[in-house]
């Protein structure tokens, strides 16, 4: 039995896959949940306190409404003592933090790391879980939290600690915004797995979809080839995250500081366009950007105040997508071909269509899917 911590495992989303995940593995892998304390700074002998927190399982034919406790470790992840304390019986960390502010998000995530290898933990995963590191440096966002902390990582070189990335590209689960919700709202639940963020790209709700075009393209009018106009977007459900991850965790074979990406889906973007139009029942306005629109879009974004973050987040990530970077290489699908993840057309089948929406609504098909 393998003990796997999970950072910031309580969340809706990356937390909940992750965490799902190792319950599914029967026994074979025990999560806890690294959790932040309420009140980091009350004097206690204790660096760490422990809870058991009642944990959700996604429905299935089997489980309706099923709940299970899973062990909460209370930390203070500005303490390295706190956190090597928790992690002393742990075999492997997953890192799913986000926390707002940068520089906090660096230190928790170092601090992390600095526990992993003093408690003698064998793997560790920071919270990555988007593009491909390459892609990093052109985002503010990713450049200020995740380059750093990879260079750290990297820098140290540890033999005793293996690690990785995980890139997945964009969470399948923006194509669930605005689907039908179903009975008792549970087929747009379904669909969302938690997520809430509001639509990037693609606007199904609203009957319109932003198609970043590949630089060159918007110059060359000789260019009638789909492929050479629109990128590739790779795309995975929030919940086959975990699932990799988990895989991920059976390898016997070292990680070695890999970037282990994964993928429901590889497409061009006027791909999954098509299958928005067919599963949708309806046309889609398509709104195509060129890169050196999008410059312009980012120079009128603040950099410096709070409400221009996401902004420059999603145009940046947008430029990418024209910069033909957008797409990730799945090295976990090769390694672990067992897993079966959801595909964008199966996804858009299941929650757009009023067949799929109407059957199997929180179901598990023979490859694990929802």
């Amino acid at each position: 039995m393998v003990k796997v911590a999970v950072a910031g495992g309580s969340s809706p989303t990356l937390g909940h896959s992750v965490v799902t995940a190792l319950l599914s593995t029967n026994g074979r892998h025990t999560p806890i949940i690294l959790s932040r304390q309420k009140n980091p700074t009350q004097t206690s002998s204790e660096q760490f306190t422990t809870t058991r927190t009642t944990f959700p399982l996604p429905l299935s034919t089997n489980q309706l409404d099923s709940e299970t406790e899973v062990e909460t470790r209370h930390v203070d992840y500005t303490s390295t003592d706190s956190l090597i304390a928790a992690l002393h019986d742990i075999d492997t960390v997953i890192s799913v933090l986000l926390i707002p502010n940068p520089p906090l998000f660096v230190q928790a995530q170092l601090n992390l790391l600095t526990a992993a290898e003093a408690a003698g933990c064998r793997r560790f995963a920071p919270s990555e879980f988007a593009l491909p590191y390459h892609a990093h440096a052109r985002v503010d966002l990713d450049a200020a939290v995740k380059i750093p902390v990879w260079q750290e990582i990297l820098s140290r070189s540890s033999a005793a600690l293996d690690v990785a990335l995980f890139p997945c590209g964009m969470f399948m689960n923006y194509l669930g915004i605005g689907c039908p919700e179903g009975e008792n709202g549970q087929n747009r639940a379904a669909a969302l797995a938690g997520f809430s963020e509001g639509p990037f790209l693609f606007h199904l709700e609203e009957g319109w979809v932003e198609v970043p075009v590949l630089q060159g393209a918007e110059v060359n009018s000789d260019i009638d080839d789909a492929a050479g106009i629109y990128p590739l977007v790779t795309a995975t459900d929030i919940r086959d995250v975990g699932r990799f991850v988990v895989a991920a965790i059976d390898l016997e074979e070292p990680w070695a500081g890999r970037e282990l990406g994964m993928a429901g889906s590889t497409m061009r973007f006027d791909e999954v366009v098509q299958l928005c139009e067919k599963y949708t029942g309806r046309s889609l306005e398509v709104r195509r950007v060129t890169r050196k629109q999008l410059e312009a879009r980012l120079r009128d974004i603040p950099p410096d105040l709070v409400e221009g973050i996401i902004p420059r987040m999603e145009c940046q990530l947008s430029m990418v997508y024209c910069d033909g970077d957008g797409h990730v290489d799945p090295a976990l699908n090769r390694l672990c071909p067992w897993i079966r993840p959801m595909t964008i057309e199966a996804f858009l089948k299941k929650y757009w269509s009023s067949t799929g929406a109407a059957d199997g609504i929180g179901l598990r098909d023979e490859a694990g899917n929802e």
